[in-house]
């Protein structure tokens, strides 16, 4: 411990080891925008990339093009978005599923998956599902009252 001329404690400062942050996989859609090259292609996913280029109308037709080659590396992947794209913001809302009044209800009356509910959705006539919806509400506890 060290004392200064007026009797303070001369606190040592400590370096810390900075470590830099790993990039964002939508950080590699950012730079093809922003043509901005990265040096480092270990946070790369080639999934989420296509799937982000999916959502937009000017840029699917990429997208699909890139699924035909899905076994190429990380970084010729990106080469060819990146050579291939505009200097443009590629930033676009995820598609969600739609989900219908009827789905929950006929899950839960006909015990099935949400992708068999959604097939049964499509046979059945609006009175029956207006019915089995109307059971569904009125249930209490899982059980009909």
């Amino acid at each position: 411990m060290e004392i200064d001329l007026f009797g303070n404690i001369i606190v040592e400062e400590t370096d810390y080891d900075v470590k830099p942050m790993k990039k964002n996989p939508f950080d590699y859609t950012k730079d093809i925008g922003d043509k901005t090259y990265p040096d480092d292609f270990s946070g790369y996913n080639e999934w989420l990339t296509n799937s982000s280029f999916s959502q937009r109308k000017d840029t699917v037709l990429y997208a699909n093009e890139m699924n035909k080659y899905y076994e190429l590396t990380p970084k010729a992947q990106f080469d060819f978005y990146y050579h291939a794209l505009p200097k443009k913001k590629y930033f676009a809302k995820w598609a969600k599923a739609v989900k219908s009044d009827y789905t929950d209800a006929i899950m839960w009356y006909f015990e099935v998956s949400y992708k068999v509910a959604k097939q049964y959705e499509r046979v059945l006539k609006k009175e029956q599902m207006q019915s089995i919806t109307d059971k569904y509400n009125k249930r209490k506890g899982g059980k009909n009252v």
